[in-house]
């Protein structure tokens, strides 16, 4: 993971690896970014920013940030959060895509109203991020015999990585 660097006012701020917790706190706050208007995408990315330096400065402090350089810094949270630890997270468990099979009678359920909604489809990628993240941080509670505390502070690439060798080595021993 990238390092990230970003000034605000007379300091400087570093950022390396992303804790649980903090992508924790990303995926909730994109969860509720559901806005297409331009002030409120940024607000949002204000939060994330925030909660990604963990509180280091206030929203008042982050509008007085150089804007290319808090649009260069947000962007790549993204790309972390997104392309880095996503992909990693679905990459833990070995998924086969399983295919909805057509049936006879799906145009006459569909044309009198027997069709039962795909629950699935309810479930947004946000709330379903949550859903795994969270999924994960209980198996690793179990394995790892940490608090919840210390899994949240726990670097989640590390954590996924320990995860997908304890899931890929589990019959070894049996």
């Amino acid at each position: 993971i990238p390092e990230i660097v970003i000034s605000c006012g007379t300091s400087i701020y570093r950022a390396g690896d992303v804790t649980v917790a903090q992508f924790r706190k990303y995926v909730d706050t994109m969860s509720k970014n559901n806005t297409h208007t331009i002030s409120d995408v940024m607000f949002f990315d204000k939060k994330i920013l925030q909660d990604y330096f963990d509180g280091a400065f206030s929203i008042q402090e982050i509008g007085q940030m150089d804007t290319v350089e808090f649009l260069e810094t947000i962007k790549t949270i993204h790309f972390v959060m997104q392309e880095i630890v996503m992909e990693k997270m679905a990459n833990v468990i070995e998924i086969q895509q399983v295919e909805k099979e057509k049936s006879a009678f799906d145009e006459y359920d569909a044309a009198n109203g027997y069709e039962e909604e795909d629950p699935q489809e309810e479930l947004s990628q946000w709330d379903a991020c949550r859903e795994i993240t969270d999924r994960y941080v209980k198996l690793a509670i179990r394995l790892l015999n940490n608090s919840y505390s210390q899994c949240m502070r726990e670097s989640i690439v590390s954590l996924l990585d320990y995860l997908k060798f304890e899931i890929n080595t589990i019959n070894e021993n049996q």
